[in-house]
């Protein structure tokens, strides 16, 4: 339903590109993580789609369905009416309650029923507590969730968030994402949302898409993503891993002429391995520990399920590992 064509964009008093050649499509009812380190152009791309900037209309396109999208020089309004964008300053009226933010757009034609979808949008937020409150009496995070309702409550085709978890203690965020999931996919809403928590994009996307300096790095499922890292970048994206540079190889009797990433789940401790090496660091992290391992000059990330002492000497097994570049 949507296709960015060679989309690029760079800033009137620079020559510098902020996105380079960015091509992908959304189908509805998929949800897709943009991901990538501060600076990559994350949000840029989202507001370029939402059609609050303009960018070049000869080289570059966005299609909604059969029609070609502008920015602001093209609209009298800017913004498209299919879409809804949260950005991070929320953008609310402190003077009205909650629950008026989130109804600003709803129309009163049918006063019983707006306030049925207002109640529904405050709920995946897990906000409804607050419907009669000023939104000057919020937190951040609070806030933020009032602007995520108010832009549920319209049902719109495509829903563009920027950094929607970024201001969530872990818990509430954990049942937050879900119900968010659960409210797009029911109502076969689109999304786009940026985050730099891969965590995030693991548990809320259907796709992935890397952004890395303004270009897309790579754009697969979750799962081809992390399980085939294109490059160093992509894969240290995604936590823990150990990048072994190609000449570096040999040491750990891995045969190759290229730089390969391995997971910490693809290490594991083996009696019958003859690859042995130092136990440097032992860190808990609730349902097992992450621990370092050093073979000669270099370290190795593992999970284990018990602690393991410092300074111990022992054998570990490469179960898996990816080539990179």
């Amino acid at each position: 339903m949507l296709k960015i064509s060679n989309l690029s964009y760079h800033y009137e008093t620079s020559d510098t590109k902020v996105l380079q050649n960015i091509s992908f499509t959304l189908h509805q009812g998929e949800i897709l993580s943009i991901i990538g380190e501060s600076g990559s152009g994350k949000s840029t791309l989202t507001r370029l789609i939402y059609g609050l900037m303009d960018f070049d209309y000869d080289q570059s396109s966005i299609m909604y369905l059969d029609k070609n999208l502008k920015g602001p020089s093209k609209n009298l309004i800017p913004g498209h009416k299919m879409m809804k964008y949260v950005a991070q300053d929320y953008d609310l009226m402190d003077f009205v309650t909650v629950g008026e933010n989130v109804g600003k757009y709803i129309s009163n034609f049918d006063l019983d029923q707006k306030d049925q979808i207002i109640n529904e949008a405050l709920l995946v937020v897990d906000l409804l507590d607050f419907k009669n409150i000023h939104p000057k009496y919020l937190s951040g995070g609070q806030r933020q969730r009032v602007a995520i309702a108010r832009a549920l409550a319209l049902e719109p085709k495509i829903l563009l968030l920027d950094e929607p978890f970024s201001n969530l203690d872990q818990s509430l965020k954990i049942s937050i994402r879900e119900r968010l999931i659960d409210f797009c996919k029911s109502k076969n809403i689109s999304m786009i949302f940026t985050t730099h928590d891969l965590n995030d994009a693991f548990y809320t996307a259907d796709r992935i898409l890397v952004l890395n300096k303004g270009k897309v790095e790579q754009i697969d499922t979750v799962k081809n993503v992390r399980n085939q890292p294109k490059n160093t970048y992509v894969a240290q994206l995604f936590g823990y891993v150990s990048i072994i540079d190609a000449n570096q190889t040999s040491k750990l009797n891995i045969q190759t002429n290229q730089a390969v990433a391995i997971y910490p789940e693809e290490i594991e401790i083996d009696n019958s391995s003859e690859l042995f090496g130092t136990i440097t660091k032992v860190h808990y992290q609730g349902r097992d520990y992450i621990c370092t391992i050093k073979i000669d000059d270099l370290e190795l990330l593992f999970y284990s399920e018990t602690e393991l002492l410092l300074h111990q000497y022992l054998p570990i097994k490469i179960k898996n590992f990816r080539h990179i570049n």
